[in-house]
């Protein structure tokens, strides 16, 4: 018989340190204490959500008080604390460590910041894939996701903040050989297979909604963290709460399918303070039935309904992260960048590393008229 799966979710309103101390502690209670998961002189790797150099307040990473509060809680069971991510595009990790607020964390908590800039092979399934040697050199792995929507995987969490772990340019590779989300969902279970997180810790205190992951997204206070040993089903306990059905978010369906988690809300123990999770009315981006069609059925179709990104040239501030993040290389950069929309795949990383929010998902008039705008 297996263990009965928990997600035990507490209230938390804001980053007082105070407070998230407080917080981490009674969430972690029930799944008895950090000591549970932390020997003397294990190599804990704390993996955030640092998706781009942007500040804490904007909601799109992982807050630099949260990874403090569990950092400090793992070196008061003994163990070393490592902290690691790996953001999309080309990046100067100093400047994401410091603009993140994670430079002054692991200061403060005593951790040590690694980039995830050395990899090593993987091979799952006849699929290759290339993970940061720190994740696959840490003891223990604690993942730190940030609760969020997502344009193209409607809701990002702790499965999502996995792909974090494929350094840099390897990302590329992942989005082109996966374009339709059928197979880049099983790019992301592959990955959570891969890496498997010992407990996960789910940022829920500010995250976003609407045209999430990046700063296109809108700021929503959901006043919770959140925790499990089951990644899987703390998503699915979050996304259901969110407004999302059961199966709607397609790498959590694949991932209860292939046994590496609980995908089914109903059947998961919420313990704690299950009222946090009452976010009341939220944006949410659209799932849709095509979705779901394999990519060697759709293929015909995907260049006539995948998502474009669509830019605002006003707000845009010709940074160039846009054209650092593409995976096919489409964006020619300039003030505005120029998209080449032939060849876009419509993964939206674009999207997902505008400092400014100035790129948004569309979909063309025919995909609009058969119900997939």
């Amino acid at each position: 018989m297996k263990p009965e799966t928990v997600v035990s979710v507490v209230a938390c309103s804001s980053y007082d340190l105070g407070g998230v101390r407080r917080a981490v502690t009674e969430a972690l209670a029930p799944l008895g204490g950090m000591e549970r998961f932390v020997r003397p002189g294990m190599r804990v790797l704390l993996k955030p959500n640092l998706l781009s150099a942007i500040q804490p307040e904007r909601a799109v990473t992982t807050h630099p008080t949260v990874v403090r509060a569990v950092a400090e809680q793992v070196r008061q069971a003994g163990g070393m604390v490592w902290i690691g991510d790996s953001p999309s595009g080309h990046f100067d990790y100093a400047h994401v460590w410091r603009r993140s607020g994670m430079a002054e964390a692991a200061e403060r908590a005593g951790g040590e910041l690694l980039p995830f800039d050395v990899a090593a092979w993987k091979r799952l399934d006849d699929r290759d894939y290339f993970i940061a040697r720190p994740v696959l050199e840490a003891d223990l792995i604690i993942n730190l996701p940030k609760l969020k929507t997502h344009i193209l995987t409607l809701y990002t969490g702790a499965v999502k903040n996995l792909f974090g772990t494929i350094p840099g340019t390897r990302k590329r590779e992942a989005h082109v050989r996966a374009p339709g989300m059928p197979d880049f969902s099983r790019v992301l279970v592959d990955v959570l297979a891969l890496v498997r997180p010992a407990l996960t810790i789910m940022d829920g205190v500010v995250g976003l909604e609407g045209n999430g992951p990046g700063a296109g997204g809108t700021i929503h206070r959901y006043g919770c963290l959140a925790t499990s040993t089951d990644a899987v089903a703390l998503d699915a306990v979050l996304s259901q709460a969110m407004g999302f059905r059961p199966g709607e978010v397609l790498h959590l369906a694949q991932a209860g399918e292939r046994d590496l988690g609980l995908a089914d809300p109903t059947a998961v123990r919420v313990v704690g303070e299950p009222r946090a999770l009452d976010f009341g009315p939220l944006d949410l981006p659209r799932p849709h039935w095509y979705f779901h069609v394999p990519g060697w059925v759709s293929a015909p179709l995907q260049p006539l309904v995948r998502l474009r990104p669509r830019l605002n040239e006003q707000a845009c501030i010709g940074c160039g992260r846009c054209v650092e993040a593409c995976p096919r290389q489409t964006i020619t950069a300039g003030h505005p960048p120029v998209f080449d929309l032939d060849r876009c795949i419509g993964c939206m990383c674009c999207a997902e590393v505008c400092p400014q929010g100035a790129i948004a998902p569309r979909r063309n008039l025919l995909a609009r008229l058969i119900g997939l705008g």
